[in-house]
């Protein structure tokens, strides 16, 4: 066993939480509201973590303005680019390099997140705009998991505004986007309309647990959201 491992509590889950959305990938804000309130609250929406340690590094908020920030002038009222789904994510500040999986949301509604088998891929919400697509395209990762401790998204809470988001496509185009914004929110205040809601321009969300983590529940309590706005792309 690790260092890590040994230094956090390891349990067994049978799921892991997910995000409340209906099957035509809306919000289900009354009902999701009153289920976090109720059954949630606490536990991470993003992966079982079971850690009973510290956690992720500490978080520091950081806005760079509004939510179009750095380069949306050149995005804003652009036609945006034809679908492709995204295969590889990559973030060099925060060394992650990564493979991306489509991800659904299940017969109940809620958004699926990559197995814990494979904690280091991430999720794009597939019922959701392609990156470089107008609209928010949604990625979503774990923090750390019992078993194998920090996860692809461990770090997301150190982005700050002006780092840069690269995601390779399948169609072999790279669009790069510029983050606007790093925060986190309680999961009760989970922003639904930020993540999910409609944008003019190409935007990517990217989403994982953060905060404290709660041992008696088993998961964390709030939700790192970085924004990001298209800034550049280039064809394959």
């Amino acid at each position: 066993m690790s260092e890590y491992q040994s230094r956090h509590a390891l349990r067994s889950h049978r799921s892991p939480e997910r995000f409340l959305v209906r099957r035509d990938g809306t919000w289900r804000a009354t009902t999701a509201m009153a289920l976090i309130a109720v059954v949630v609250c606490g536990v991470s929406l993003i992966g079982a973590s079971f850690t009973g340690g510290s956690g992720p590094p500490p978080f520091i908020a950081a806005d760079g303005g509004s939510s179009a920030g750095v380069g949306a002038a050149t995005a804003r009222g652009g036609a945006g680019l034809p679908e492709s789904p995204p295969a590889r994510l990559a973030i060099g500040t925060i060394e992650v390099d990564a493979p991306v999986q489509a991800v659904d949301v299940d017969r109940d509604g809620m958004l699926e997140t990559p197995s814990l088998q494979n904690p280091k891929n991430v999720g794009w919400y597939r019922r959701g705009p392609t990156p470089g697509e107008i609209g928010n395209s949604v990625l979503v990762g774990h923090v750390d998991t019992a078993a194998s401790g920090p996860a692809v998204f461990y770090d997301l809470g150190r982005l700050k505004p002006g780092d840069l988001v690269t995601v390779t496509r399948e169609d072999g185009s790279t669009v790069v986007f510029r983050v606007d914004s790093v925060r986190m929110f309680a999961k009760a205040d989970f922003p639904a309309d930020l993540v999910y809601g409609p944008a003019d321009h190409a935007q990517l969300r990217l989403v994982t647990c953060g905060g404290a983590f709660d041992r008696r529940r088993g998961g964390y309590l709030a939700n790192t959201v970085v924004t990001a706005t298209l800034t550049s792309w280039r064809q394959r």
